[in-house]
C-alpha cells in the first residue's frame, strides 16, 4: 500500500514539474505587424486551436487571454460573450476572406480579431529519464504557436508571428549511467510560447 502511494505521489510530482518548470528553447518571428498601436478599438479574442487535448486547449486559452488581457483590458472582447449579444458567425476561421472580415465587423460592431492557433509538432522525449550507456541518440519535444490579427473593417490582416519551442532528450554513451534528466513536453511548452509571444507584442506596441 506504502509503495503504491509513493509511486503515485512521484506521478504527480513529475506532473507539476512538468508544468511549472517548463524548460526548453524559444524563438520568436513576425512576418508582419511587429509594432502595432492598441490605444483604440475593441479586439475580439477567437476561440483557439490546436491538436492538444480538451483541457490543454483550454488552459492555451486562458492563458493566452490573460496576457492580452494586459495589453487591452475592457477593450478584449471574449467571443462566447460576444455571441450573447449579437449574431455571429459560429466558426471564424483562421484565415478568414475579407468578405468574412467584414461580416463580423458589420455584425459585431468591433475593429479587430485575434486568431491563435498553436501546433504540438513532436512529443517523442520523455519528461523524465536516465541515460543508458548501451544507447546514443536524440529525441525531441516540439510545439508551435502562430498568431493572426485582422483589421475587420478593411478585412485584412495587420500582423502575423509565430512562436516556435523545442527540448530535447540527449543519450550519449559518453554521459554517466543513470544521469537524471528533465525534458518539458510539448504541451506547455506550447503554453509558455504562446505567453512570450504576446509579451512581445507588449514589449514592441506603438503606443506603450
Amino acid at each position: 500500500m506504502r509503495s503504491r502511494n509513493f509511486k503515485n505521489l512521484i506521478l504527480i510530482s513529475i506532473v507539476i514539474l512538468s508544468y511549472s518548470c517548463v524548460g526548453g528553447k524559444y524563438t520568436y518571428e513576425f512576418d508582419t505587424g511587429k509594432n502595432l498601436d492598441f490605444s483604440s478599438g475593441k479586439w475580439i479574442l477567437n476561440d483557439v486551436r490546436s491538436n492538444s487535448k480538451i483541457e490543454n486547449n483550454k488552459r492555451l486559452y486562458e492563458e493566452i487571454h490573460e496576457e492580452f488581457n494586459k495589453i487591452l483590458g475592457d477593450s478584449l472582447i471574449d467571443l462566447n460573450s460576444l455571441r450573447n449579444v449579437v449574431l455571429v458567425a459560429p466558426d471564424i476561421k483562421f484565415e478568414a476572406t475579407q468578405s468574412e472580415l467584414k461580416e463580423l465587423y458589420k455584425n459585431s460592431n468591433c475593429d479587430f480579431l485575434i486568431n491563435v492557433s498553436g501546433q504540438i509538432i513532436s512529443n517523442d522525449a520523455s519528461s523524465f529519464y536516465t541515460n543508458n550507456q548501451s544507447s546514443s541518440y536524440n529525441t525531441s519535444n516540439r510545439s508551435s504557436v502562430s498568431i493572426k490579427i485582422y483589421d475587420l473593417k478593411s478585412g485584412t490582416m495587420i500582423s502575423s508571428s509565430n512562436a516556435n519551442a523545442i527540448d530535447t532528450e540527449r543519450h550519449s554513451d559518453f554521459e554517466k549511467d543513470g544521469a537524471l534528466n528533465w525534458t518539458t513536453r510539448a504541451e506547455p511548452m506550447m503554453i509558455r510560447a504562446a505567453e512570450g509571444l504576446i509579451i512581445k507584442y507588449d514589449k514592441y506596441r506603438l503606443d506603450k
